[in-house]
């Protein structure tokens, strides 16, 4: 019983020492240092880069589509990153059902029931093109084209044939796309290469010619005469202030009731033409739009205002005119080109115009002739645009009421004036196909022109440098075939 307690007495004071010398311990543990312990965690801790797992896959997902995964062994617990891109259904224990709900990119991850990872998957999801392919090749099957999503957008590359087929197909892929679950829409990336000759050269023929007769005749006649012991006088005056042409006067003094009759007679037939030649030529790459003007531009009156200090105050706008052309080609095949047109021949004119502030005509108006179309033509091809044809006839006859109307003698009592007006227009368009070329190839109307010297000019009146058949040179440049610039 003794020996007992003695026991169980000394173990307790081997604690109680044991206690105190821990106790000792840490109040000096502000000196020790745990760089070993921190080393040992360090050792323990994994960090695992996507796509470092031991087993580890990538696939792409089409979007709205789904793909199974079948484990080989039984799966505790299922990861995904971001699962507003992939939603992950659980079936059974070894199969999961992975759907694409958004176009990006995400890691799906699968841990078995002792918390081992066993499978890694990186996952993009992406438009399921095999449908557009399909399309593809069957409206443009003699086409190259490989067609590659990225990120809701699709991307074309490959070689066309023509620009045309081109369009086609980024017509096709722009149907195709449709909005994401963001409501954003992708867009169609074209780097497709076209394999035959892009480049449209669109040459422009307006021809105008205007024919107008004008005939004008008029008769004046002035009578005096006796009446008892009054003088009467009658005037028919119908004469035109025509300025050229015929003109006659004649007087016959015949005394008693009638004492004098004098009159004129004026004439005159006016012949005009008028005609206009415009060759507008103008470059552009199929699908692309090419403006040409030559002219000028005028004031158009657009606001009437007063100002703060009383004064009346115009706003102009200039409005264009001139010979101007604008076409947009589209290279339908090899040689055949479809071609998108707006040609216009404008000019001011007094017709229509109107005064603002007492000066005559000071607001112009705008002759035009204007043609919008689309065709459709051959390289080297032409075709009438447009044709048109205008007459228009004024007649009037100015006289003394009653006596204008007797027959016979009742054209000495009025005057004729006649005006005839043709107009015709016709705009033919001619596309080429064409290729750069070198500057050497090319010629401008002052090529190897050279003023005239002094004696030239002086004895010979001419404005150029003559040479004659057996020049050979000028400075180191032989003179072969035709040069020079021509002034008519």
């Amino acid at each position: 019983m003794t020996t007992r307690k003695i026991r169980k007495i000394g173990l307790k004071a081997g604690a109680f020492i044991s206690a105190l010398a821990l106790m000792s311990a840490g109040a000096q543990a502000g000196n020790r240092s745990y760089s070993y312990i921190q080393s040992q965690a360090s050792d323990a801790v994994s960090i695992q880069s996507p796509g470092q797992s031991a087993v580890s896959k990538s696939i792409v997902l089409p979007f709205s589509k789904s793909t199974v995964v079948e484990l080989p062994v039984p799966m505790m617990d299922v990861i995904v990153s971001n699962p507003d891109i992939v939603e992950a259904m659980v079936h059974t224990a070894n199969r999961t059902v992975l759907i694409g709900k958004q176009t990006g990119q995400t890691n799906v991850y699968f841990y078995g029931n002792n918390g081992q990872e066993i499978l890694s998957l990186e996952i993009r999801v992406e438009r399921d093109i095999n449908g557009l392919k399909s399309l593809i090749s069957q409206h443009a099957s003699d086409s190259n084209v490989e067609v590659q999503a990225v990120n809701n957008n699709l991307l074309l590359t490959g070689r066309v044939a023509n620009a045309a087929t081109a369009d086609k197909i980024a017509a096709i892929a722009t149907m195709w796309l449709d909005e994401n679950t963001n409501g954003v829409k992708g867009e169609v990336v074209n780097l497709m290469s076209v394999d035959g000759k892009d480049q449209v050269l669109l040459k422009v023929r307006m021809v105008e010619m205007q024919r107008s007769v004008s005939k004008q005749i008029g008769i004046n006649l002035t009578a005096l005469g006796n009446l008892g012991d009054s003088t009467l006088s009658l005037l028919s005056a119908n004469a035109l202030e025509t300025g050229a042409g015929l003109s006659g006067n004649f007087s016959w003094n015949m005394g008693g009731a009638l004492d004098r009759l004098t009159g004129s007679f004026d004439a005159l037939e006016r012949v005009g033409l008028i005609r206009t030649l415009a060759e507008p030529t103008l470059a552009a790459i199929s699908g692309e739009t090419a403006n040409f003007l030559v002219g000028g531009e005028f004031p158009l009156l657009t606001n009437v205002f007063i100002d703060d200090q009383g004064r009346i105050q115009r706003e102009f706008e200039f409005k264009p005119y001139g010979v101007s052309l604008g076409f947009t080609p589209v290279v339908l095949s090899e040689g055949r080109i479809s071609l998108n047109i707006s040609t216009e021949v404008s000019e001011p004119t007094t017709e229509g115009s109107f005064e603002t502030g007492g000066v005559s005509s000071d607001i112009l108006g705008l002759r035009v002739r204007r043609a919008n179309t689309v065709v459709e033509l051959p390289a080297g091809g032409s075709l009438v645009i447009a044709g048109l044809i205008r007459e228009e006839a004024r007649q009037s006859l100015d006289g003394t009421p009653g006596l204008k109307d007797i027959p016979g003698i009742g054209a000495a009592f009025r005057s004729r004036d006649d005006l005839t007006t043709q107009t015709e227009l016709v705009v033919i368009v001619t596309p080429y196909l064409v290729d750069p070329t070198h500057p050497d190839n090319l010629q401008t109307p002052l090529d190897n022109f050279v003023t005239a010297n002094d004696a030239d000019a002086l004895l010979m009146g001419r404005l150029n440098k003559v040479y004659g058949e057996n020049a050979k040179k000028l400075g180191d440049k032989a003179l072969d075939g035709p040069f020079g610039h021509v002034v008519d």
